[in-house]
């Protein structure tokens, strides 16, 4: 499926593709990513983790503020706890990822992340599941690697918007034509 430049991003505050892809190459020379946590020590744990390490992280607490911060800037990756402040969890945050044009990666941090949660997240579409609290070395281990992913991904979708160059016969030789019959 391509998108054309006039295509309202579903979700997305009503940008255009052109406008999305233009904040989302500033995006890449920041690396933002979004945590979205129902307590804050875990958001303020993974701002330690990531700022030292040169990330721009933005916190949500809520649903309707990581839902209003998806809709107004592009992130490459988003960690999400189990539950959220309101009663939501990354399933819905999943939703809106979903609806993205280029959609971030979603990583699911729980305290009781085990292999059963672990492929209900791979097979809904996450990126992967880290363990809380935090170990630092996995943080910084599973978010550059989601990352990566997005960037790539990124990069194929912008590839597909633009138009071929020029259409020219690959099997004939510059300013010579077959004549039918001819070898």
């Amino acid at each position: 499926m391509s998108l054309s430049t006039d295509y309202a991003v579903q979700g997305s505050g009503g940008q255009t593709v052109d406008e999305y892809l233009k904040v989302r190459k500033h995006t890449i020379e920041v690396r933002s990513v979004l945590a979205s946590f129902a307590s804050q020590e875990e958001g303020e744990s993974l701002g330690q983790i990531l700022g030292g390490a040169g990330w721009s992280l933005r916190i949500a607490q809520t649903f309707a503020e990581a839902e209003a911060a998806l809709r107004s800037f592009s992130f490459g990756v988003v960690l999400c706890g189990g539950h959220l402040a309101d009663g939501h969890g990354w399933k819905d945050v999943l939703n809106v990822i979903h609806r993205m044009p280029i959609p971030a990666q979603l990583i699911v941090a729980d305290r009781l992340a085990d292999e059963a949660l672990w492929a209900e997240v791979l097979n809904l579409g996450g990126y992967d599941l880290l363990a809380t609290p935090f170990e630092p070395e996995e943080v910084l281990r599973v978010v550059p690697m989601a990352w990566d992913f997005w960037e790539r991904e990124s990069a194929r979708a912008e590839m597909r918007r633009k138009p071929l160059e020029s259409a020219k016969p690959w099997c004939q030789p510059q300013g010579k034509t077959l004549a039918a019959g001819t070898d």
